[in-house]
């Protein structure tokens, strides 16, 4: 039976190069989109309506992984903003146009705003800051498309995303909690948390993620949101402990963990799914992983 083809915008992105080794390791046809030069399509979501005007043949599935970083929401939010709205409905557009029958978006976590109490797919969305807003206006266009029955639509929410980069060089996301905690060890011998480090986590790998994708690609299954999730809910300060037992087991590094004293209020956190599946991974695996290849480049 052929496998589907695939066409993976952002092909530049940490997601997306997982999902297209992963893809093509199983036989996909799989069709790169990215404004930069080194892909097979061009696609620069600054300019909407290029966009939704291209022509493209054959393609059974999009996966949508492009979205301004939360940094650009900082620095430019009315530009993050104006990107993240219209560029999904031009990505939607060019599958309508393009008679392309499926979609699927990441979005993210930080549609719910705080991490509390118990999160799956039906809880509603209360974003506090721009980057959980356009996320959240994001997945309403996506379901509108869906109900309208132009497209066929999914939306992925992973939980804290870790997994060593396919490309180091150009990942760019090394402030996050995961990657973050392994450079300061590495580079500094310790590692410094902004506060009393109470906030609790759920930690999902990226190959779990990208199995997550392949089932939705193969199953077509009615419910539209799935939450990828992570075998371990770990609080910050228990991760950052976590890498401090790896680097002393694994490589004999001291690393001094500091973090602010206080009483802070553990809250309750759940980030699950209503549609369970059995997560395979776990994070200390990747932790030794992140270690290696950080010292291997000193």
């Amino acid at each position: 039976m052929k496998q589907p083809t695939v066409l993976i915008s952002g092909a530049n992105g940490y997601i997306a190069q997982h999902l297209i080794e992963r893809l093509r390791t199983k036989q996909y046809q799989v069709t790169t989109a990215s404004r930069g030069g080194n892909s097979d399509f061009y696609m620069d979501f600054s300019q909407p309506y290029q966009i939704s005007l291209q022509d493209i043949t054959n393609i059974d599935v999009m996966i949508h992984t492009v979205s301004p970083n939360e940094e650009l929401y900082r620095t430019d939010p009315y530009r993050g903003l104006s990107e993240n709205a219209t560029g999904i409905h031009a990505a939607l557009d060019f599958c309508v146009r393009n008679h392309i029958p499926r979609f699927i978006y990441f979005s993210s976590f930080h549609v719910f705003g705080k991490s509390v109490g118990a999160l799956r797919e039906q809880t509603s969305l209360a974003p506090i800051n721009d980057y959980g807003l356009a996320h959240s206006v994001a997945e309403q266009t996506v379901a509108m498309y869906d109900r309208q029955q132009k497209v066929n639509t999914w939306i992925i929410r992973p939980s804290n995303l870790y997994g060593v980069p396919i490309n180091c060089d150009a990942f760019t996301r090394w402030y996050l909690i995961p990657f973050n905690f392994c450079t300061q060890a590495v580079q500094h011998r310790s590692i410094t948390l902004q506060s009393t480090g109470q906030q609790l986590r759920n930690f999902v790998a990226i190959q779990d993620v990208c199995c997550a994708v392949e089932r939705i690609i193969e199953q077509r299954p009615v419910e539209r949101i799935h939450h990828v999730y992570g075998k371990e809910t770990l609080s910050v300060l228990q991760y950052a402990q976590l890498v401090q037992q790896i680097a002393w087991e694994k490589f004999k590094l001291e690393i001094d963990v500091k973090f602010a004293e206080g009483n802070e209020q553990v809250v309750t956190f759940d980030f699950g799914s209503e549609h369970p599946y059995e997560p395979k991974h776990t994070i200390a695996v990747f932790v030794e992983e992140m270690l290696s290849k950080l010292l291997a480049q000193q």
